[in-house]
C-alpha cells in the first residue's frame, strides 16, 4: 500500500465508519484488520488472524466490497479446484472513506 494510514485514527472512527456505510461491529473489524495487514488478504488469512470463521469473514467482505471498500480479485495460480481470491482495500482507500463520512454528515445536517 502506497499510503500512510493512520489505523489508530480510523479504530477512534469506528462508530462513524459501522454508522455511514451501514455496516456491523465485524465488518468494521474485518476492514482495520485488513488494514492493519497490509491491505491485501485471503478471506482464509484473514480468518486466521481474526480467530472468526471463513464464512463470518467471507460474509463481512462481501458487505465491504458492496459499499465500496474492498475489492475481490481472483488468484491466477490456482489450476483445481474451487478459485481462490484475494482481497484487497480500495485504491486511495482514505479518499474513499472520507467522502463516505463527509456525505453522510451532509445527511445528518440536512435532518437537523
Amino acid at each position: 500500500m502506497e499510503q500512510t494510514i493512520d489505523i489508530q485514527r480510523l479504530r477512534e472512527s469506528r462508530d462513524a465508519i459501522r454508522c455511514c456505510f451501514q455496516i456491523t461491529d465485524t465488518d468494521v473489524d474485518c476492514f482495520l484488520r485488513l488494514i492493519q495487514i497490509g491491505g491485501k488478504a485471503t478471506s482464509e488469512e484473514l480468518a486466521k488472524n481474526m480467530n472468526l470463521s471463513k464464512t463470518t469473514v467471507e460474509s463481512s467482505l462481501k458487505k465491504l466490497i458492496e459499499v465500496g471498500l474492498v475489492e475481490r480479485h481472483k488468484v491466477e495460480d490456482r489450476k483445481v479446484g474451487r478459485p481462490k481470491y484475494n482481497y484487497v482495500l480500495k485504491e486511495d482507500i482514505l479518499s474513499v472513506v472520507r467522502s463516505g463520512l463527509s456525505n453522510c454528515s451532509k445527511k445528518f445536517q440536512a435532518v437537523i
